[in-house]
């Protein structure tokens, strides 16, 4: 190095000093924008589950809403065709809600063509029940024959066809949307865990970097060294940190996409202990849900071992009394009652979380997590799991509901018709599989429409829901029992001969007539019942021909004197 005689030289003590504190300046400088970049990309991450929730509520709104439409236009239908006003429940209350479920879908268009969409879909539900109410009114004023003309002219089912067809078309673009949302999540969250890597790998790197300047240039700048040690092992933590965020992150969305999946709440047993502990390593803990009674929580899936409570009340639990997130060590005088049976850990801390979606506690997310300096991450991501899992829990629950919607009968437990006709096509190709005999049992209960005359619809709803759990709980397990429509019944009876029937028809049969029936302070009279049976491939090869042909043995069973079982010839 040169020196000249016209500059001042520095000391080595001033010259040490300026270029430690530029070097601290840009060690600084980096590390803020490595840190930064992971929490960008993760708050990217937390806006694209947001938009992917927002995009599953609108698709259930649409499906609602087809759903609505469809059961009015049953109900109108079944009293165009029956003339009995029980049909005109469904019909009611979907058309008292269809103007509502088109108003909840309008503040959540997105543009001006689902906008227009929306306003098309808008004026043809209005017509649609403009036709429908137009249908009711001639049927009740002038009698079925002009009123099943107006049916027939095929202008309802056209813009029926035409709602299907745009509410179909709403559902397939959200689908798409869904499934775009997810594929960015998958790549935001591999943006995620790149980035921490690299930001750990960086860190490092200008960290070692800066511990060799200091060392080879200030051998007595100890505290300078131990200064840049802290900023090391600070930064190793925030790397260490955020990398476990973004696994956890990647985690948490297989996790939800599994749940997804599922149809039942039921199956979370399965799901769940294969991810939570991935989720909250070292942790153990349960998930419960509330009871249809409402009354305790059951244990829905557990992690971690030890003991895990199958019931637990709502009172034995603080954070369920509080609304919100409790914490507490063994020991501590706000110890949830529950965990009391759970060996004492004084190194662990118990968090009890409520599940919450919209406003309804749906469970607990009870979870033990080791002490340690990343105790309070691990329990701050703890109540940030519950919502996640509370949404999750939400849309299988939603599932359920709307699958069983769609296969059952509310008033009667029973299988609805759809269901019947799917079942019989499926249990007669079955059948010809394995050739084995299939019996259709169909059931007709006897003067009804006097039971409903006299003593009033809710007097039969009485009897109907009765007889449905008088056959659910009279046929066998692989047996299927549905209602046909008004007060028709019909058994699917696979791998069943004439005999076999004929005297599972006669124990139903005897099972009716003995029930003993009351509405309220009123003793109902006594309910019997006709049967007709008809056998595959005897008495039709296919669905129709044996449906008709039980319908057939029906009519002659009553014919016959009624309270009795026919065969079909």
């Amino acid at each position: 190095m040169l020196v000249t005689d016209t500059l001042p030289s520095r000391g080595p003590g001033a010259s040490s000093g300026n270029g430690l504190r530029w070097l601290a300046a840009v060690i600084v400088a980096i590390l803020i924008g490595l840190a930064t970049l992971p929490f960008i990309a993760s708050r990217a991450a937390d806006a694209t589950m947001d938009a992917l929730q927002s995009a599953a509520d609108k698709q259930r709104v649409y499906g609602r809403l087809l759903d609505l439409l469809t059961d009015a236009e049953t109900g109108q239908r079944g009293y165009v065709i029956t003339g009995d006003a029980g049909f005109l429940d469904p019909y009611n209350a979907s058309a008292a809600a269809i103007p509502a479920a088109v108003r909840d879908l309008k503040p959540l268009a997105a543009g001006r063509a689902e906008q227009a969409t929306l306003d098309e879909i808008e004026r043809l539900a209005q017509r649609k029940l403009d036709e429908l109410a137009a249908t009711i009114r001639l049927r009740r004023e002038s009698g079925f024959t002009e009123a099943a003309a107006i049916v027939g002219n095929r202008s309802g089912k056209a813009d029926m066809d035409r709602l299907r067809l745009l509410i179909g078309e709403r559902s397939a673009a959200l689908e798409r949307e869904r499934l775009a949302l997810r594929d960015r999540l998958n790549t935001t969250l591999d943006y995620n865990s790149a980035i921490g890597i690299c930001a750990g790998v960086a860190s490092m790197f200008i960290l070692g970097s800066g511990l060799f300047v200091v060392t080879r240039s200030l051998h007595a700048g100890s505290e300078a060294a131990d200064h840049a040690r802290r900023l090391a092992d600070a930064q190793a933590d925030q790397a260490r940190q955020s990398q476990a965020r973004s696994e956890r992150l990647t985690v948490t969305a297989r996790m939800l996409q599994a749940m997804d999946s599922l149809t039942r709440t039921d199956e979370l047993h399965t799901v769940l202990p294969a991810f939570l502990p991935k989720v909250l390593p070292g942790s153990s803990g349960t998930v419960y849900l509330y009871r249809n009674s409402r009354d305790y929580l059951q244990r829905a899936a557990a992690w971690g071992g030890g003991h895990h409570a199958e019931l637990v009340s709502p009172n034995q639990c603080w954070g369920l009394r509080f609304g919100h997130a409790h914490a507490a060590q063994t020991g501590d005088d706000m110890h949830c009652p529950h965990l009391d049976d759970v060996p004492p850990a004084p190194d662990r801390t118990d968090l009890c979380v409520p599940m919450i979606s919209q406003g309804e506690v749906l469970g607990l997310l009870s979870v033990s997590v080791p002490q340690g300096p990343d105790t309070a991450v691990e329990l701050a991501a703890a109540t940030t799991l519950s919502e996640q899992l509370a949404i999750g829990i939400s849309n299988i629950n939603l599932r359920e509901v709307l699958r069983r919607q769609s296969t059952v009968d509310e008033l009667t437990g029973l299988y609805n018709r759809r269901y019947f006709d799917e079942t019989l096509r499926r249990e007669l190709f079955r059948a010809e599989r394995m050739r084995a005999s299939l019996a259709v049992v169909m059931i007709d209960l006897d003067h009804f429409k006097r039971m409903n005359d006299t003593y009033g619809h809710e007097a039969g709803d009485v009897v109907l829901r009765t007889v449905g759990r008088c056959l659910r709980e009279g046929v066998r397990r692989s047996d299927i029992a549905c209602r046909y429509g008004g007060e028709e019944l019909v058994l699917v009876l696979p791998e069943c001969d004439a005999a076999a029937a004929r005297t599972c028809a006669e124990t139903l049969r005897k099972a009716i007539s003995a029930l003993d029936l009351h509405h309220g302070d009123t003793t109902l009279p006594q309910v019997t019942a006709s049967f007709g049976i008809a056998l595959w491939p005897a008495h039709g090869e296919n669905a129709q021909a044996l449906v008709q042909s039980a319908d057939r043995a029906l009519y002659a069973a009553k014919h016959g004197g009624r309270n009795r079982v026919c065969m079909a010839s």
